[in-house]
């Protein structure tokens, strides 16, 4: 599925852990994506007000997403199974689910710019 109201949203900041991706938007909005349920596990995306973002002390492991700030959205699809961000300044963001004994998580491809 298209996302398009996220096309043209420029990134503020992101932060992720295992389970969860989320970026702040410069427009106060955000987008929260999910790895959900082990039993049948998917993937939810969710376009939300930047107050209800997790923040970084809320993050398992840290990671440093430096490298996509002030990246605006080209195109995004979020299916079940991963998320895509075409991204102006830096490519294709992949978000995958995967799991890892029996428990649903995230996956980044790159994980790390080129």
């Amino acid at each position: 599925m298209s996302q398009p109201e996220l096309i043209g949203k420029q990134i503020k900041s992101a932060v992720s852990s295992l389970t969860t991706f989320s970026c702040e938007f410069t427009d106060g909005t955000g987008l929260i994506v999910k790895a959900m349920d082990a039993a049948q596990p998917w993937i939810s995306g969710q376009l939300v007000q930047a107050s209800a973002l997790p923040k970084e002390a809320d993050a398992v492991c840290k990671v440093d997403w430096s490298w996509i700030i002030g990246s605006s959205i080209m195109s995004a699809k979020v299916s079940e199974k991963d998320a895509q961000l075409q991204l102006d300044k830096v490519g294709l963001l992949r978000i995958t689910l995967q799991m890892w004994q029996g428990n649903p998580f995230l996956a980044f491809q790159p994980f790390r710019p080129a």
